[in-house]
């Protein structure tokens, strides 16, 4: 009997709590926020994307005569220049995501060099994007009011077939007579021809925070077939050779994804 009346005595106590209005609300408020926040906190995934630059397994330096081809040309990088479009992530539960339209890498901007805080729903298992713009996307003016001054730095000249610039890079080289000269080693549509290159990139998904690196090897977009500053001159905006030469090296082994 005394076991019974306690019994009862609870169940009178909490049908006195919940028959109150204001407590029935504080409660369901309390049990709504616990719940809410341990899924978000279960399910939420970010990610970081940094691109990086290299000469075969050492960062980038600016303004140093020492790098050297497969041409044996010794040569600086002093500016570099950039488009990545199309970037996409593929997710081990099935989904993807197209991220901006594209991302101007610019080695006098730190900013340009990482995408921070990415939100996704599901590891990420795969990185595919295209190195400067497919020929749909490379219209003159279509960036005109994008921010970054990306339109004036980057605008390929409509008499070359109009568009934009893939990559501007820069520096100086030492010639056959160890005299020192700039090259431009500008990329884009030359005459509407598409020298674009699109990658897919298997990773190792991971469950928490994390980043993804986009790397690119200068040295190699010179390398297998031997580029040669020597044989293209200083810039070949308007040469089909270089920028069909570029355009194979690009291919191959410019790009890295871990």
């Amino acid at each position: 009997m005394a076991s019974n009346k306690i019994l009862l005595k609870n169940k009178l106590f909490l049908s006195n709590i919940f028959n109150h209005k204001s407590m029935r609300a504080f409660v369901l408020i309390i049990f709504s926020f616990i719940f809410f926040n341990s899924c978000e906190t279960d399910d939420e995934i970010q990610i970081d994307i940094c691109f990086r630059q290299f000469v075969g397994e050492n960062q980038l330096e600016l303004n140093n005569i020492t790098y050297e081809n497969e041409a044996g040309n010794l040569y600086s990088v002093e500016r570099f220049l950039y488009v990545i479009s199309d970037l996409t992530l593929y997710f081990e539960n099935g989904d993807f995501m197209v991220l901006d339209n594209y991302y101007f890498i610019n080695l006098d901007d730190e900013n340009s060099l990482k995408v921070k805080n990415i939100d996704i729903p599901s590891p990420c298992v795969s990185v595919s994007f295209t190195y400067g713009f497919p020929q749909n996307k490379n219209i003159t003016n279509l960036y005109l009011n994008d921010e970054n001054n990306f339109h004036n730095l980057m605008l390929w000249p409509t008499t070359l077939g109009g568009g934009y610039h893939y990559m501007k890079l820069e520096g100086k080289y030492l010639d056959n007579y160890g005299e020192q000269k700039f090259y431009n080693t500008h990329t884009g549509g030359l005459n509407g021809n598409d020298y674009s290159v699109s990658y897919f990139f298997d990773i190792e998904a991971s469950e928490e925070k994390s980043y993804i690196y986009i790397d690119m090897n200068i040295n190699n977009i010179y390398n297998d077939p031997v580029y040669d500053f020597n044989y293209y001159g200083s810039a070949i905006m308007s040469s089909e050779e270089a920028q069909s030469i570029i355009q194979v090296n690009v291919l191959e082994d410019v790009f890295s994804v871990s």
